[in-house]
């Protein structure tokens, strides 16, 4: 275990942040990996590579913040996937078996952010900031945050929503 840029790096170049990890659990980590390579801060996983912040996943690449996932790749930006398997470039996903149907807004509402809906074989689920939840949760919140019907957030949410509606029939 060597200390370079202030991360601990393995033999296989797995890494871990040097200012959250000592040299011991830096170690303890890499032992976790089984022929994983050039992950940076993951754990518990087996055959992955160029991965990130994430924890027992086995065969994955390029992924980022996912858990329990298998098979996936090229899933950066997941924020907060699990239980996933055989995803590739998805965002959000839990419990999902293959790479889910999805749309993904322009910047939209008062964060100015994209929101993103998607569909399993439970329905339409969507992520827009800390929101994630199904669909018609997401509209009543929608119409909870901005009970009046002109305001300009609103708007853009419902015609998202509608959008979202017309992607899934």
């Amino acid at each position: 275990m060597k200390l370079i840029n202030s991360k601990w790096i393995d033999s296989k170049g797995n890494s871990w942040n040097s200012i959250f990890n000592t040299k011991e659990q830096a170690e303890n980590k890499s032992r976790t990996l089984i022929n994983c390579s050039y992950c940076s801060d993951c754990s518990d996983c087996s055959y992955c590579s160029d991965c990130s912040y994430c924890s027992n996943c086995s065969n994955c690449s390029n992924c980022s913040y996912c858990s329990d996932c298998s098979n996936c790749s090229n899933c950066s930006n997941c924020s907060y996937c699990s239980d996933c398997s055989y995803c590739s470039d998805c965002s959000y996903c839990s419990y999902c078996s293959e790479q889910p149907k999805f749309y993904k807004t322009k910047n939209i509402g008062s964060r100015k952010s994209s929101t993103i809906f998607y569909q399993n074989d439970k329905g339409i689920f969507v992520v827009c900031g800390c929101f994630r939840g199904n669909l018609i949760s997401f509209i009543n919140k929608v119409e909870n945050t901005y009970p009046d019907q002109a305001n300009k957030y609103r708007i853009e949410y419902e015609k998202e929503i509608l959008i979202a509606k017309i992607i899934f029939a």
